[in-house]
């Protein structure tokens, strides 16, 4: 017999600030469903940002409203996609997230800069800055909607600071990260480790 998870609709979110290396990340990890990326629809169809963002809404949208299974990218730095995630929960979904961050937004900047060089897309440096605090002052409300919820420090390779399975908590703290600094993040105070 399936288990309650089998049966529940599935959506994987990867977020984070620009610039932190979602898209690295993204690649090397289990994506479920249609895979929705703002990025991505741009370079297959050559329209704006603007545009680009709005089709990926759309696409979320639908496949909430389907109740089907998808993955995607955000950089999470307004309650929008906080606020479609409380909706697809809502509506039964089961909900995984991926957090990735950096230590410090200049690494960010010093990215978006490197990836623009190589022919990516750029992000003006005031919105890097601003959307990082934004982006970091989300996740306790993220930590609360997903089943299951990582997140991984990427200052210098990834490594997980934090994870939530089943209401359970667990930190790990680097050369970046204490144990303080992660709680801050989190708002989480009760650790099994």
């Amino acid at each position: 017999m399936p288990n309650n998870k089998e049966l529940l609709p599935e959506i994987i979110v990867f977020a984070g600030p620009n610039g932190s290396g979602k898209s690295t990340i993204t690649k090397m990890a289990k994506t479920i469903g249609v895979y929705i990326n703002a990025d991505d629809i741009k370079k297959s169809t050559l329209c704006t940002d603007l545009e680009a963002a709005q089709k990926a809404e759309e696409l979320r949208e639908a496949a909430i409203n389907e109740k089907t299974d998808f993955t995607f990218e955000t950089v999470l730095s307004t309650e929008r996609n906080i606020n479609l995630l409380k909706r697809a929960k809502k509506e039964g979904y089961f909900i995984r997230g991926i957090y990735v961050l950096t230590s410090d937004p200049n690494i960010n900047v010093i990215r978006v800069r490197v990836r623009e060089s190589l022919g990516g897309h750029t992000v003006p440096k005031d919105k890097i800055l601003s959307r990082y605090k934004k982006a970091l002052n989300l996740i306790p409300q993220l930590v609360e909607i997903c089943d299951i919820f990582h997140i991984y420090d990427n200052t210098k390779e990834p490594f997980r600071i934090f994870k939530k399975r089943k209401n359970i908590y667990y930190r790990w703290s680097n050369k970046y990260w204490s144990l303080d600094d992660i709680v801050n993040l989190t708002k989480i105070t009760k650790y099994e480790n």
